[in-house]
């Protein structure tokens, strides 16, 4: 298939999702995280070698999508962590929002009959709230942990549904690695907006800390670097790729 074909195909998911999400109230009312189209990218890869049919990949990657879609939805409730100021109807649309996306991923597992898979994402689910919650409240003693925990918290979900389609350790190092850049690249761009980040809890207690650095973003795209000497180390040993998601990783790491 063509990068172009493969594009096209993406891009119909990303229609699907926020086709059955557009209920008016949420959509008149309410501004939350938008899909990830590198998640998208991967969750294609992961299923792309499977024998189901195109239709049923698909709603999977869709129902999928829900499930992430839902828990940043909810996680932008909690104002404590973040700092921002959110009104009584925001929490509450927010909510509303997050338990809409959930339905939806419930009833096409349902429909699909995936109750393996639900469970597998569920347990993905749980892996991210522990990992965030490690993360913010410092419940980690090393470098390594930290970094073990920043990347579940950005990625458990996708690699337990990697995981069900049987995909090999260094495909989901690589994918944790990849999606973990881009949610880095989000952290240091609000932090330059509004001066905030999950983040700066670690920089403050002195994780990560292996040359001088005077900043916060400097501090970032330290380990922004890192990851992405990790993510060229394991291109060397992956599995070939898709011409469609290596012309992502492309443009990511020559930013």
């Amino acid at each position: 298939m063509t990068y172009q074909g493969s594009l096209a195909q993406l891009k119909e998911v990303e229609r699907l999702v926020h086709e059955k999400s557009a209920y008016e109230f949420l959509k008149d009312n309410f501004y939350g995280p938008e899909t990830d189209k590198d998640q998208m990218f991967w969750l294609n890869e992961a299923i792309r070698g499977s024998e189901l049919a195109e239709t049923d990949k698909y709603r999977i990657i869709t129902a999928t999508l829900y499930v992430i879609l839902a828990h940043d939805t909810h996680e932008m409730i909690d104002e404590d962590k973040d700092g921002r100021n959110v009104s009584r109807k925001g929490r509450e649309l927010t909510v509303l929002a997050g338990d809409y996306y959930s339905a939806l991923y419930y009833r096409t597992m349902a429909e699909l009959g995936m109750t393996q898979l639900l469970a597998a994402l569920q347990k993905g689910v749980q892996k991210t709230n522990t990992a965030k919650t490690n993360i913010y409240q410092l419940h980690v003693a090393t470098d390594d942990d930290y970094m073990r925990e920043l990347r579940a918290s950005s990625s458990a979900i996708f690699s337990e549904f990697a995981t069900y389609f049987q995909k090999d350790e260094v495909f989901l190092e690589l994918a944790s690695q990849a999606i973990l850049f881009k949610r880095l690249e989000r952290e240091l761009h609000f932090y330059e907006q509004y001066g905030i980040s999950t983040l700066k809890r670690a920089y403050d207690h002195g994780f990560f800390v292996k040359d001088a650095v005077a900043t916060f973003e400097e501090w970032l795209l330290q380990i922004m670097q890192d990851v992405k000497a990790a993510i060229h180390d394991l291109l060397k040993v992956s599995e070939p790729l898709s011409e469609p998601l290596m012309g992502r990783l492309n443009e990511m790491l020559q930013r």
